[in-house]
C-alpha cells in the first residue's frame, strides 16, 4: 500500500508553475502586501460565514490556503510561504507522528500554521487547546500550535487567517524576537519540566536557526522524540544549521570547546545539487560558533549530547519554481 507520505514525496518531484522570478535581492515582503492580503481574505466571498458554515475543518482551512496562494501569484505579491510540495510532506509527517505540541518560529501570514495545525484536532480530539488553557488545567493534557512572529503586522494578518480557517482556538501567536522569547517561553506557557515540544517548524530569519535550536535544547523544550523541521535549507540554504543537526555529539563538543567567535566568519557556500544529502557531516562549521546580532545578546551552547537522525524532504518554492527542501531531524536520544 502506498502511504500518504509516499504520495506527498512523489508529488514533490514535479515543479509547480512559475509565477515570479527569483526574489532574492529584491523587496519581497514588508511593503504592504501582507496588510493587503488580510483585506483580501476578509472580503473574499468564498470565505464568508455563509459559505463556510457547513464545511468541514479541512475544507474550510483549505479554502483559506487556496486563497492565500492565489493572492501570492499576483504582481508584487510573492509570499514567503512553505507552499504545497513541501507543506504536504510535513502534513503527512504530522498525521504519522501525531505531535501534541508544535512550535513554529516565523508565523508570517499563517500559511504553514493553517496547513499544520489543522490536523491536531483530529489526532487529539480530547486535548485542551490554547484558547482554553488556564492556570488550573493539566499541562500534560494540552495540545496546540504555538507560533512566534517578530512583526506585529504579520501576526495580525496571520491571526485573521487563522480565524477564517476555524483554527483560532488551536493556535497561539506570540510576538517579539525569537531568541529572547525562547529563553522565557516555558514560563510564558506554564510548561513545567520535562514537558517539551513534539515538533518544531523553523521558517524565520535563517541565521537564527542554529542559535534558536541551541536555546531550545538548553531550555529542555526539545529533546528525545522531538521532530525538527527546517524550511529553506536549499534556497537560500543554511549550512550552519545543517552542520549542527547532522553532527555527532563528539563533533559538537569539540567545536564548543573552542568558544564563540567574536566576528562573523566567511559564509560557507551551498554544495552542488547532488551533494545536499551527504554534505555537512564533518561536524559543526565555523558559523555555528557565531551568534548574529538579531539574537539580541542571547548566547547558548545547546545540548551537544542530543542525537538527531536527519533527512531532506525535497520540494519547490511555490511561486518561483526554484528547488528547495525541508530538513527533518528526529531527536533519537542523548549520549552523555
Amino acid at each position: 500500500m502506498v502511504s500518504a507520505q509516499d504520495n506527498a514525496r512523489s508529488n514533490s518531484k514535479v515543479a509547480p508553475p512559475k509565477y515570479h522570478e527569483p526574489v532574492q535581492g529584491t523587496v519581497f515582503h514588508g511593503d504592504g502586501r501582507e496588510e493587503a492580503l488580510l483585506k483580501h481574505l476578509q472580503s473574499a466571498p468564498a470565505l464568508s460565514t455563509a459559505e463556510t458554515a457547513n464545511l468541514s475543518l479541512q475544507d474550510r482551512s483549505q479554502r483559506v490556503l487556496d486563497t492565500i496562494h492565489e493572492f501570492g501569484k499576483g504582481e508584487n505579491r510573492y509570499l514567503m510561504s512553505v507552499g504545497d510540495t513541501k507543506g504536504r510532506q510535513v502534513e503527512s509527517l504530522i498525521k504519522e507522528r501525531k505531535p501534541k505540541l508544535i512550535l513554529e518560529l516565523g508565523t508570517y501570514v499563517g500559511y504553514s500554521g493553517i496547513s499544520f495545525s489543522r490536523h491536531l484536532l483530529a489526532v487529539h480530539p480530547d486535548a485542551t487547546y490554547p484558547g482554553d488553557w488556564s492556570e488550573s488545567d493539566s499541562p500534560e493534557q494540552r495540545a496546540g500550535y504555538i507560533s512566534l512572529e517578530k512583526s506585529e503586522v504579520y501576526a495580525t494578518t496571520a491571526r485573521g487567517a487563522f480565524e477564517l480557517a476555524g483554527l483560532g482556538k488551536v493556535i497561539k501567536v506570540l510576538t517579539g524576537s525569537s531568541t529572547p522569547n525562547l529563553r522565557t517561553l516555558r514560563e510564558k506557557l506554564n510548561m513545567p519540566k520535562p514537558l517539551k515540544f513534539d515538533m518544531v517548524f523553523l521558517d524565520h530569519l535563517k541565521p537564527l536557526y542554529t542559535i534558536d535550536i541551541k536555546v531550545l535544547e538548553e531550555e529542555g523544550l526539545v529533546g528525545p522524540g522531538t521532530v525538527l523541521v527546517a524550511d529553506n535549507v536549499v534556497k537560500p540554504g543554511n549550512p550552519a544549521y545543517l552542520s549542527w543537526v547532522r553532527a555527532t555529539p563528539a563533533q559538537k563538543r569539540e567545536v564548543l570547546a573552542k568558544g564563540p567567535l567574536k566576528a562573523q566568519p566567511p559564509t560557507t557556500p551551498n554544495p552542488s545539487e547532488d551533494q545536499w544529502q551527504d554534505a555537512f557531516h564533518e561536524g559543526p562549521i565555523e558559523e555555528t560558533r557565531w551568534v548574529p546580532d538579531e539574537a539580541e545578546g542571547i548566547t547558548a551552547n545547546g545540548d551537544p549530547g542530543l542525537v538527531y537522525s536527519s533527512e531532506m524532504l525535497d520540494g519547490w518554492d511555490p511561486y518561483t519554481g526554484e528547488r528547495d527542501a525541508c530538513e527533518v531531524s528526529v531527536c533519537t536520544g542523548r549520549e552523555e
